[in-house]
């Protein structure tokens, strides 16, 4: 039986299409880019939690020395957190050894919605062939979460989404595309030429620009920079290897 890729491009993320297959959670701008340069950097591992109170209720249990509370409400740090939402914050000197604690307007709202999926990875344009690989070796489903926005569609989630559509076409043989990841496909190959003014181009995008954010959204369009591939195991998003593929 073949095997099919489905994206989800906007929530509400219906728990049909989630349940039982292997999820990738996308949210380019910031929260699955900021994660894996976290990881990438030497931290120990990322606790998406919904809101503020739980990051700090969470933190208190396991050790303030050990966590680092991260996140952002309207793009900006949450009062009394150590980090906010910038994968420029998230360098080695800060997060190396630290249990990162994070809640985001968007993605880890996502990522906590996805609970019945076989596995859980986040994605985003920075290591976009290396979760490729690692989705390409599961045996079932695959469907996509994008993250969006409180409003529903994110177009730049909707472009990574398409982009890892069209890496594991080419490292899935037997596969069937339902509709949101043939949608997603196409809109990544007509904007592949032209990734970072794609990017560059929609709502919260030029959002962040307006908060002083555009290295961010640069940062956050740029391609296979990081081969990390971030799994959700106990409720803690940690790295696993990268797979080559077969």
């Amino acid at each position: 039986m073949s095997r099919s890729i489905e994206v989800l491009l906007a929530p509400p993320w219906p728990a049909d299409v989630v349940r039982g297959a292997h999820v990738a959670v996308v949210d380019v701008l910031r929260a699955s880019t900021t994660i894996a340069v976290a990881l990438a950097n030497g931290a120990t591992g990322v606790i998406p939690v919904a809101e503020p109170g739980d990051a700090i209720a969470l933190g208190h249990r396991l050790g303030r020395d050990r966590v680092l509370f991260c996140g952002e409400r309207d793009a900006e740090r949450i009062d009394g957190f150590d980090l906010d939402n910038s994968p420029a914050s998230f360098v080695a000197d800060a997060v190396a050894g630290k249990t990162l604690i994070m809640t985001t307007t968007n993605g880890t709202h996502a990522l906590r919605a996805v609970a019945a999926a076989a596995s859980v990875r986040t994605a985003a344009l920075v290591n976009r062939l290396a979760v490729a690989d690692a989705l390409a070796h599961e045996e079932g489903n695959v469907a996509i979460v994008c993250a969006g926005n409180t409003d529903g569609f994110a177009l730049e989630d909707a472009i990574g989404a398409g982009a890892l559509v069209d890496t594991l076409l080419t490292l899935i043989g037997d596969v069937e595309l339902k509709d949101g990841a043939r949608a997603a496909a196409l809109l990544y190959r007509a904007v592949a030429g032209r990734l970072p003014e794609a990017i560059a181009s929609s709502d919260h995008a030029q959002a962040l620009s307006r908060k002083g954010f555009a290295s961010d959204v640069t940062r956050c369009a740029a391609l296979d920079t990081l081969d990390v591939v971030p799994t959700l195991r106990d409720g803690i998003l940690v790295v696993t290897p990268a797979v080559s593929p077969a």
